[in-house]
């Protein structure tokens, strides 16, 4: 066969193809088979940068003229694909002045807020209203209505967390405005506040669970006993894990929440996984190794953890406290949760 004959032949399959709607899967992989996922660096947002950025957000948009106030959190390397924290976190700043209110809305995607930065504001969810103090972590799992209203004398900043990049992807996002209608009774969060006893007969119930956690409010303080109350891993750190008190899973699906407490100089053990996370420094200072980076933090700040790399953390003060969301329940129940560790 002529090379002329045979350049006609591959035009004609070409063209062929093409009118079928169909790529050939050598062209697509050309190259070696990859073999395990890409890591992509790490992120910081420091609180000395933000707190200004805050400062200006503040002054310069009224919340009469936006939905919310919020500064989005949009890591480097996804800029060009994403425009998002991780691939399936999204993090922001949200910023609340004396007065001020954020009317009730409710979505799809699961959010949190972590407070940073004051209290005196309540975050009502489905009716219950909860307060917002530092480092109180308030739940406003998907399609709960939610609002914010602020009566403190100071402005309150707080961290979200929103699992919609997943929702965006398979086209199923939805949002509602408010107001609200008429919302069942709430039982108060007080109820599970005993381990080991919850209510029965009464909403959600450990006879009828929900997929997130009866319980929208947990405050630090309930951490710190908990911290107190609980053995050391071999590196000196310890972990606690945000529940479901009716099923013992996730305070939310898809998302997971953590808080990690460090011993001071003493590395914890590397360890790699193909969920990511967002941490927000609670308290104290140190450095977390992740991949070939190495970041110096400080309360306050925030920086991601993308998936496949090497990471451990090392604590410069005895209170080093790490507040983690993850998306590591929607990869579980996809399937796709992978971790490693090593000595």
């Amino acid at each position: 066969m002529s090379n002329t004959t045979s350049d006609n032949a591959a035009d004609d399959f070409r063209t062929a193809i093409e009118a079928a709607s169909v790529r050939p899967l050598w062209e697509l992989h050309s190259g070696p088979m990859k073999t395990e996922p890409t890591p992509v660096p790490p992120h910081i947002w420091r609180w000395e940068t933000m707190s200004a950025l805050i400062d200006d957000a503040a002054r310069l948009v009224p919340m009469e003229d936006v939905e919310r106030r919020v500064l989005t959190l949009t890591s480097p390397p996804l800029k060009d694909t994403q425009s998002t924290t991780t691939t399936n976190l999204t993090g922001a700043l949200q910023i609340l002045l004396p007065g001020e209110s954020a009317q009730p809305h409710r979505h799809s995607a699961n959010a949190l807020r972590f407070v940073i930065e004051g209290g005196g504001a309540e975050t009502i969810v489905n009716g219950k209203p909860c307060p917002m103090n530092a480092r109180d972590m308030i739940l406003t799992p998907d399609w709960t209505w939610h609002a914010h209203i602020h009566r403190g004398d100071a402005r309150i900043v707080w961290f979200d967390a929103l699992d919609v990049q997943l929702y965006r992807h398979m086209d199923t996002n939805f949002y509602e405005q408010g107001p609200p209608p008429n919302l069942p009774l709430q039982t108060a969060d007080d109820a599970f506040a005993v381990g080991g006893l919850t209510p029965a007969g009464n909403g959600e119930t450990s006879d009828s669970p929900s997929d997130h956690s009866p319980m929208f409010r947990h405050s630090w303080e309930s951490v710190l006993q908990a911290f107190e109350a609980m053995p050391a891993a071999a590196d000196g750190s310890r972990k606690l894990r945000y529940t479901n008190p009716l099923t013992g899973g996730p305070a939310m699906r898809l998302t997971e929440c953590y808080v990690l407490a460090l011993a001071r100089d003493r590395e914890t053990a590397p360890y790699r996984t193909t969920s990511e996370a967002v941490c927000v420094v609670a308290d104290g200072e140190g450095t977390s190794e992740i991949g070939d980076h190495n970041i110096a933090w400080q309360r306050n700040d925030i920086f991601t953890l993308p998936h496949w790399n090497w990471i451990s953390h090392v604590a410069a003060t005895e209170d080093a406290k790490l507040f983690m969301v993850t998306d590591r329940d929607a990869l579980s129940r996809l399937g796709m949760l992978r971790d490693e560790t090593r000595d």
